[in-house]
């Protein structure tokens, strides 16, 4: 669907270069939920902006179904941006016009349907986006995540087959960004439709998306699929990120250990996850499990837990439990 080549944009700042983005290579599937997430300054809306050439990079190429989109003149733009639908962070909604016609604007400025047929078409994205009994209201009688469901109807108001979102969620309330990305995921779902959102929060990341690129300085710190990157994240801007929203554990707490106590730290995903792991592990033995921290939880659909445990016991209990460990499905690592 999507193929990034080399990517490269800098923005002239008084008599300074500001590196935006430094080789970018990436790779979209058609139909995936693609994630994009950095701190701030770390190209993620520029890098956005290319792929609806909203932003033209100095050098690279991003190619859509095999088409290099960065070469386009205007009419071909023009066409291209009704084929790739995009939701802003703040509504971008026309205050003047209803739910109902800010979503008909995109199709009306087209000229290529009816009337009837762009009736047709609001009725059934008021419906898609849950808010037909808000059709006659307009933007200043809604809440904010009314607002972002209009802003998403708009978008696939076209047919796109790519819907860019640029920080969709993060002027709402942890609440309203939960029903929204459930909205953005039906989406995807219902209509095959790829999304490719950008963000600085990893809940966006865990919540909706198959694969993720993380942006530092610019540049690809690390990418993956999105189970592996949380589980097992390589680059410290990643673990950094996690850390902050609370998804991954960084190290030992505060726990008191015991003098013939091991520190393990656990990883493991999948089917494994609603089994009885610590049982399991200390069956038959003398050794204790104590949890000192963890997670358990879900990365989209993969059922997932991170655990932080002190087994304790006398040396041949402790060496049974390690010795399980190695021959089983869970990811371990002695931290002391």
């Amino acid at each position: 669907m999507i193929r990034i080549e080399q990517l490269h944009k800098t923005y002239r700042a008084g008599q300074r270069d500001i590196i935006a983005l430094r080789d970018i290579n990436l790779d979209i599937a058609q139909g995936e939920v693609f994630g994009i997430i950095g701190r701030s300054g770390a190209g993620k809306s520029t890098l956005i902006r290319t792929l609806n050439v909203l932003e033209r990079p100095d050098s690279g190429r991003v190619l859509i179904d095999g088409e290099d989109i960065t070469g386009l003149g205007h009419e071909a733009l023009l066409g291209l941006r009704q084929r790739v639908g995009m939701v802003f962070q703040h509504f971008n909604l026309l205050n003047a016009k209803t739910v109902a016609q800010n979503i008909d604007w995109p199709l009306k400025i087209t000229g290529r349907y009816s009337r009837e047929e762009r009736a047709a078409r609001v009725d059934e994205l008021l419906q898609l986006v849950g808010l037909d009994a808000h059709r006659d209201q307009y933007p200043s009688q809604l809440s904010g995540g009314q607002k972002q469901r209009v802003g998403i109807a708009r978008a696939l108001a076209n047919h796109p087959r790519l819907l860019l979102c640029d920080e969709a969620t993060s002027a709402l309330d942890p609440e309203t960004t939960q029903s929204i990305l459930r909205l953005l995921l039906e989406i995807n779902r219902k209509l095959g439709l790829t999304i490719v959102l950008i963000t600085h929060e990893m809940e966006v990341i865990r919540s909706i998306c198959d694969r993720v690129a993380v942006l530092d300085g610019g540049a690809v710190a690390e990418q993956g699929r999105v189970v592996d990157i949380f589980l097992r994240p390589q680059h410290a801007v990643t673990r950094s990120l996690l850390t902050q929203s609370h998804a991954w554990d960084a190290g030992e707490s505060l726990y008191q250990r015991r003098p013939d106590g091991k520190l393990v730290r656990l990883t493991y995903a999948g089917d494994i996850a609603a089994q009885p792991i610590l049982s399991q592990l200390t069956a038959a033995t003398s050794a204790l499990a104590t949890i000192v921290r963890g997670t358990v939880s879900r990365i989209k659909d993969t059922p997932y837990g991170q655990l932080l445990v002190e087994f304790s016991g006398d040396a041949d209990a402790l060496a049974q439990v390690l010795d399980r460990l190695q021959t089983s499905d869970i990811e371990h690592e002695v931290l002391a």
